[in-house]
């Protein structure tokens, strides 16, 4: 008689909060960030999660989220003339119906998004190759513009060697 794995009950929007709560802060110290065990994050709710759930879900959220974002960026390219946010997040919502498999199921994550969305680590992660910035020669920088102008991109935290060295 064979045992079959039992599924466990669904995650809850905290759990998922304190899953990418955690990831952010695991990815933005690096002293820990590259050395950290998964099954570190077994309980991230009242429930002991298996390591393996966790991995899962944590791939499901970014893979969602990444797919909000990409969905957002082609809704904020062409904005309609007179559209303000909420017609932009609209269109992003359209788009995520349409163009995501399998189609017509709606972005549901919107507590992970708004912890993931301003980590840099995770943007860095999630942006195609041809986007993504390595180092101050990469930018791009328009000097027609007055310098009060110039936004810099946030940064990105600190290395593994710096991290450690302050601890000390």
């Amino acid at each position: 008689m064979s045992t079959k794995s039992q599924r466990c009950v669904n995650w809850r929007p905290e759990e998922d909060e304190a899953l990418c709560k955690g990831w952010v802060s695991v990815s933005e110290d690096g002293a820990i960030g590259t050395n950290q065990a998964i099954n570190t994050f077994g309980s991230v709710g009242p429930e002991l999660r298996k390591y393996q759930a966790i991995a899962s879900r944590f791939k499901t959220i970014n893979q969602q989220c990444s797919l909000w974002k990409a969905c957002l960026t082609k809704a904020n390219m062409n904005p309609q003339s007179g559209s303000n946010l909420h017609d932009v997040e609209v269109y992003a919502k359209t788009i995520f119906l349409n163009d995501n498999k399998p189609p017509n199921r709606p972005f549901k994550l919107y507590h992970a998004w708004k912890i993931l969305k301003d980590c840099p680590k995770w943007n860095d992660i999630n942006e195609p190759p041809t986007q993504r910035s390595f180092g101050a020669s990469a930018s791009i920088v328009n000097l027609d513009n007055d310098a009060d102008d110039i936004t810099m991109p946030s940064p990105r935290p600190e290395g593994l060697d710096k991290q450690k060295a302050a601890k000390t």
